[in-house]
């Protein structure tokens, strides 16, 4: 049974179809209890595709919305105010990158925890904070809920951010790159602090990253994204020891090594194209050294493996071979 299913996903910068388009077809499944990762540079549409599932989305980007985003059969995009709002949070909750722009500076941590767990109907709501806190492991959880953000280190603020987000008991959370700036000791035990949640309220997450050391560490399955588009899925053992796509290899590539010290870090060369000037065809083949005269149209997503995806000509051929 499927949790989450995007269908035909396109988001514009307005109603016209010749606006710059910033998603373009993306369709996704969310298991119920898994970890899907969504990978991809900056720019490629992860953070948009995550903010369209709760319809977080600016206006103008919102008006430009097509496609369909089920959520137990029911179109998100089609939802109303009451509908949404018991969707949010209840539902579906999101876990932001930066905790400082979640968090309100002027109020303190149990204020801003409580106005959570009053929604999800908690009467005993001091209480109720102060056990939230320590699930998310913030000692001294009592004198924390009369502190301020500012007063919290960055770890602490992103735990305490996972904690309102987890105070309704969402059944799907969205992490939106949530260890970006956090550090390598205190990143790792983000990480392990969210499985071991996961496990507890045997939620499904859709993590969005850039980072495929993350992606190894706590995702089941994952969908690399390149301008606008899902361009391989699978599950994770199977896309780092057989990736598909040549973007997914340039990536895979470009992670360093801790055996080895290469001269250089190999990189991909060239840059993600803007939203108003992608290339006709695979968006990737100006910068693809697999490239051919067939890629100047756009390669469907095909099945190569069992829950194994890729949109390549090369990849199609390969798999034929």
């Amino acid at each position: 049974m499927t949790l989450l299913s995007i269908r035909n996903l396109t988001v514009r910068l307005g109603r016209d179809a010749l606006a710059p388009t910033i998603l373009e077809e993306v369709s996704l499944d969310v298991m119920p209890g898994e970890t899907l990762g969504l990978v991809g540079e900056s720019g490629s549409g992860k953070s948009t595709l995550g903010m369209s599932v709760l319809r977080l989305t600016p206006p103008r980007l919102a008006e430009g919305t097509s496609g369909e985003i089920l959520w137990d059969g029911r179109d998100i995009l089609t939802m109303r105010g009451r509908d949404l709002r018991a969707l949010r949070g209840a539902e579906i909750s999101m876990i932001l990158q930066d905790p400082m722009a979640s968090l309100n500076p002027v109020f303190s941590i149990g204020s801003q925890l409580t106005e959570a767990l009053r929604r999800a109907g908690r009467s005993d709501l001091m209480q109720a904070a102060e056990a939230a806190l320590a699930e998310v492991r913030i000692p001294s959880p009592a004198e924390r809920l009369r502190s301020y953000p500012h007063q919290m280190s960055g770890g602490m603020r992103q735990r305490v951010v996972s904690a309102i987000g987890l105070a309704q008991e969402p059944r799907l959370i969205i992490c939106d790159e949530p260890t970006t700036a956090l550090d390598a000791t205190i990143q790792y035990q983000f990480l392990e602090l969210l499985r071991a949640l996961q496990g507890a309220h045997g939620m499904a997450m859709l993590f969005v990253t850039h980072d495929f050391g993350v992606v190894a560490r706590i995702c089941d399955r994952v969908a690399v994204m390149y301008a606008g588009r899902i361009v391989e899925t699978g599950p994770v053992r199977e896309i780092f020891s057989n990736p598909r796509h040549p973007y997914t290899r340039a990536l895979l590539a470009a992670v360093p090594s801790t055996s080895t010290a290469p001269d250089r870090l190999p990189v991909i060369e060239g840059a993600p194209p803007s939203i108003g000037n992608r290339p006709g065809g695979c968006a990737f083949h100006p910068r693809c050294p697999m490239a051919g005269p067939d890629c100047q149209r756009q390669p469907p997503m095909e099945r190569l493996a069992p829950r194994h995806e890729a949109a390549c000509w090369r990849a199609r051929e390969e798999a034929a071979a």
